[in-house]
């Protein structure tokens, strides 16, 4: 009998243990991979993370006044990757959502682009792919979850900012529908590859996207950015 009522303390004190896992949101609007490696240290690796995902090459293809090629973008992409992975951190890159033109080019100069903009992203997810084989780190194709929905769709779409969901004529950044998304589409790639630990810090490092543009608490892991979003998600699923 006695036990029995130890084994059952013992459970009760397991299954109430607090849940340590941190989420940090370390997005910059309009960086690039070469903005990345400049702060790299500092709002990264200093931070001692066990998991970092990396989201970044919008403003490196489609900011007008940073665009880079594709070699440089490589490069950059692989330096970023070697520091975090000299670090013991695990690395998960993760390719940017499609833009919908049509917006982007209110913004940006059209005779600069070569390639449609949305083939430049695709091929970002391309590199980015072949740059986590290459070095053994993750690579989880968020891009394929947009285009799964045909997104994003000029004016009818609730999950990249356009005139009719937001009255912003954007195109680029995603509403807080959008960063849920984002932030459910990450945790199942957690999830199914084993990287979900109760006393992870995860780093989440990019650009606006990744900082929360356009919603409550950007910058924070507060209100509705992505990284708000998965640190809910996984205190939520060591709580349970």
């Amino acid at each position: 009998m006695k036990k029995v009522i130890l084994l059952l303390v013992l459970s009760m004190l397991i299954t109430s243990l607090p849940v340590s896992a941190q989420v940090i949101n370390a997005g910059v609007g309009g960086n690039t991979t070469k903005d990345l490696l400049v702060r790299i240290d500092r709002d990264v690796i200093d931070l001692n993370p066990d998991l970092v995902i990396v989201m970044v090459g919008t403003n490196d293809m489609l900011n007008s006044r940073k665009m880079v090629s594709y070699s440089d973008y490589t490069s950059n992409l692989e330096l970023l990757v070697k520091k975090m992975l000299d670090a013991d951190c695990k690395v998960i890159l993760m390719s940017p959502p499609p833009v919908d033109s049509a917006y982007l080019f209110t913004r940006h100069e059209r005779s600069l682009f070569t390639q449609a903009p949305n083939v430049k992203i695709d091929s970002v997810g391309m590199i980015a792919a072949t740059v986590a084989k290459l070095h053994n780190a993750f690579f989880f194709d968020l891009n394929a979850q947009f285009r799964d929905l045909n997104l994003p769709r000029h004016n009818e779409d609730l999950f990249i900012n356009n005139e009719r969901n937001s009255g912003k004529t954007d195109g680029v950044h995603p509403t807080a529908l959008g960063y849920q998304f984002i932030a459910e589409n990450a945790f199942l790639f957690l999830k199914e590859n084993k990287l979900l630990k109760s006393e992870n810090r995860t780093v989440c490092v990019g650009d606006s996207i990744t900082m929360g543009s356009g919603v409550d608490g950007a910058g924070t892991t507060k209100g509705s950015t992505y990284p708000a979003e998965l640190s809910r998600l996984i205190h939520t699923y060591f709580s349970n």
